[in-house]
C-alpha cells in the first residue's frame, strides 16, 4: 500500500478550540498533517494532524478536517497560500 504525508501550515489570528482540546490554543501558526493511502485508484485519507507546541515540546493531535475547516472559516484564517482551507484538495476531496 502506498502512503503519503502532506503538510499545510494555517495561521489562526485569534485563540481557538476543536473538540477534545482540554483548552484554547493561541492564535498563531499551525502545521497540519494529513495521511493519505492510495486504495482503488484513489487517495483515502487516515488522518489529520494538527501539530501543537507546547513550551518547546511538539504534540500532534488528531483533528476532525471539516470540524478544522469550520474553525478556519470561523476565525477568518488564511493559509500560507492564501486558501481558507487547512487541507489539501486530495484531503478536502476525501
Amino acid at each position: 500500500m502506498t502512503t503519503r504525508t502532506t503538510s499545510r501550515t494555517v495561521t489562526f489570528r485569534r485563540p481557538f478550540v476543536l473538540t477534545d482540546f482540554t483548552q484554547l490554543a493561541p492564535a498563531g501558526d499551525y502545521i497540519i498533517d494529513t495521511e493519505e493511502h492510495f486504495v482503488a485508484k484513489t487517495w483515502r485519507r487516515v488522518s489529520t494532524l494538527l501539530r501543537l507546541d507546547d513550551f518547546g515540546v511538539a504534540e500532534h493531535r488528531s483533528v476532525d478536517p471539516d470540524e478544522l475547516r469550520e474553525a478556519l472559516i470561523r476565525d477568518g484564517a488564511h493559509d500560507a497560500r492564501g486558501g481558507i482551507s487547512g487541507l489539501s484538495r486530495a484531503a478536502a476531496a476525501c
